[in-house]
């Protein structure tokens, strides 16, 4: 098993899905850094985190920094130009709120950090 830890920025709030009859709160992390040429290379993570997110959720909105610990899950794809791609997916066990309070955010208080076990059966049936 690969483990991946990832910090970022949320690129959308964080929504409840179901799928197979279970709960996850899916959300997209964008990671970047500068290159040596000065541009940017970013990397997108689309994550599922198994259960509905606690008291966490009220605070994982767009633009949200979060520190993530969790499975990775790399899939292959082909693009609409017929080339082959590879998405990052995260199957994360644990979601961290990172920063202070923005001026868009409410404080935090003590909903900093939530750990959820992820399922063991039926994660292969999940989209990604």
């Amino acid at each position: 098993m690969l483990q991946l830890e990832v910090i970022g920025n949320l690129g959308n709030d964080a929504e409840i899905k179901e799928f197979g009859g279970k709960k996850y709160v899916s959300m997209n992390v964008a990671h970047s850094e500068k290159r040596k040429d000065g541009s940017d290379n970013t990397v997108w993570v689309s994550v599922l985190w198994y259960g509905e997110g606690g008291n966490l959720l009220q605070y994982l909105k767009k633009g949200a920094k979060v520190f993530l610990r969790g499975r990775l899950v790399p899939k292959a794809y082909l693009d609409k130009n017929n080339q082959v791609q590879c998405a990052v997916n995260m199957y994360a066990n644990e979601v961290n709120l990172c920063g202070g309070k923005s001026e868009s955010q409410a404080p935090v208080q003590d909903a900093q950090q939530h750990q959820a076990p992820a399922p063991q059966n039926g994660e292969d049936d999940l989209p990604f």
